[in-house]
């Protein structure tokens, strides 16, 4: 039994859990890496049922295939920037201690992006990554008329909202004007995948990695100069929709991984 855990939540339910997890990915983009972020994704899926995993470290390194040295490094560093917090449990009956308990945050620095906190610029330029500049923008591909003449799809309408929204975040930075550019480096990304049959109806979740990446973009400008801004988005977007759809490590459990897991080996025996 593992109900104890649930003394050591800091969420009502498991979606404020998730939710506090994408944002502190977000906000921490540039100073976590895939480890760091495999490791938290590992604790929230371990996290499901009662909002907070006990975990050995030999738990972590062996589904993650990290070394001890690897998994202590990161927890600290996620214990750092007050990503999770770290619990020292004692075994009740056969006293000492046990493996940690591991709960996720809230976040603390909520309304940062939105007061619009002036950039600071470190000495050392960071030379982002290159935009594709003969992608197409969107905006500019199509005929004004077309607009007149025909209806929005509906997948467009939602794109038009996601658009304003990507234009509120900019506005941050005080340059507007360039949203029509990053609007069309998603179009050209997303399109390109969206062909492809494998990503049906996935349009919504190309629309929230685009505007996930916008958020981390207009946020980095705080810590470090970067000189070519849409470039370094279709860099952030790039690397969100790998990690989406590429890594198995980035799954959305919706059970936890010890039912996952006993699912998968019931699964297996009915073909035995």
């Amino acid at each position: 039994m593992t109900h104890y855990l649930s003394q050591y939540a800091k969420f009502q339910n498991k979606i404020e859990m998730d939710v506090a997890a994408r944002q502190h990915i977000d906000l921490h983009w540039n100073a976590i890496n895939k480890t760091d972020r495999a490791v938290l994704e590992m604790i929230r899926c371990y996290s499901v049922i009662y909002l907070a995993a006990h975990l050995k470290h030999q738990t972590i390194e062996t589904k993650l295939s990290l070394s001890n040295s690897t998994v202590r490094r990161t927890l600290r560093k996620l214990e750092k920037l007050q990503i999770i917090e770290r619990i020292h449990y004692v075994r009740p009956v056969m006293s000492g201690l046990g493996a940690n308990i591991y709960v996720i945050l809230p976040i603390n620095d909520q309304g940062n992006l939105d007061r619009g906190v002036e950039v600071t610029e470190p000495n050392q330029d960071v030379v982002s990554e290159a935009v594709l500049e003969k992608e197409p923008s969107f905006y500019k591909s199509q005929n004004t008329k077309d607009f007149i003449k025909t209806s929005h799809p509906a997948g467009e309408k939602l794109s038009t909202t996601l658009f304003t929204k990507m234009k509120d975040i900019l506005s941050l930075t005080g340059d507007s004007a360039k949203t029509r550019e990053f609007f069309g480096i998603y179009r050209a990304l997303s399109g390109r995948m969206l062909k492809f049959g494998i990503y049906k109806g996935k349009e919504e979740v190309f629309e929230d990695l685009a505007y996930r990446a916008m958020r981390i973009s207009v946020m980095a400008t705080k810590t470090k100069r970067i000189r070519n801004l849409p470039g370094y988005f279709s860099g952030v977007l790039r690397e969100l929709i790998d990690e989406t759809f590429f890594s198995d490590i980035y799954q959305e459990y919706t059970v936890s991984v010890e039912e996952f897991e006993w699912n998968g080996r019931a699964q297996s025996n009915t073909f035995l």
